[in-house]
């Protein structure tokens, strides 16, 4: 093994108990898992007018995996207009849209739902089927979504060889 060129930071562990508790959710938890599961729903219902109305005034939707493999994310709707611009995108391009064998996850803190999900997407119109793994991270706060990153393998989508949308688009001119 060979050494860095550089000091390398000294990694901070905790130790780790030896009986693990569950955590249990409280009120704030099943808000916002609620508030997520009604984001995903209405997606998947490709209802933007049910997403506007989860919305914050901030909210944000970020696509970071890039088909480049940069760092930089591949799209950035930075505004509630512009997600809902994109949501009424995936509607146009698809008219099936499920995210199936979904796993939830809620931070300790209730800020973050995370999930895990298969997708299940068809565009009748294009006779394209289109499976990907996702990886949902919804921020929320007082039962509005602030921030939605969505992780999924960029490979999968550029090759049904859908152009863009004039939101996706504009995402990536940002």
């Amino acid at each position: 093994m060979t050494s860095a060129p550089f000091p390398l930071p000294r990694l901070q562990t905790a130790a780790v108990p030896h009986h693990h508790e569950r955590m249990i959710m409280n009120g704030m938890h099943q808000k916002s898992l609620e508030t997520a599961q009604a984001f995903i729903t209405a997606f998947e219902n490709r209802d933007p007018a049910a997403v506007a109305d989860l919305l914050s005034k901030e909210a944000t939707f970020v696509i970071p995996l890039s088909i480049a493999g940069t760092p930089e994310p591949w799209y950035v709707f930075d505004s509630p207009a512009a997600v809902l611009a994109y949501v009424e995108s995936v509607a146009a391009k698809f008219d099936h849209v499920a995210f199936l064998d979904k796993v939830w996850t809620v931070s300790e803190d209730a800020r973050s739902v995370f999930l895990q999900a298969n997708g299940d997407i068809l565009s009748s119109a294009e006779k394209l089927v289109y499976n990907n793994v996702y990886i949902f991270r919804i921020d929320v706060a007082d039962g509005q979504i602030i921030k939605v990153w969505e992780y999924a393998n960029p490979v999968a989508y550029a090759n049904l060889g859908i152009a863009d949308s004039e939101a996706e688009a504009a995402a990536q001119d940002r």
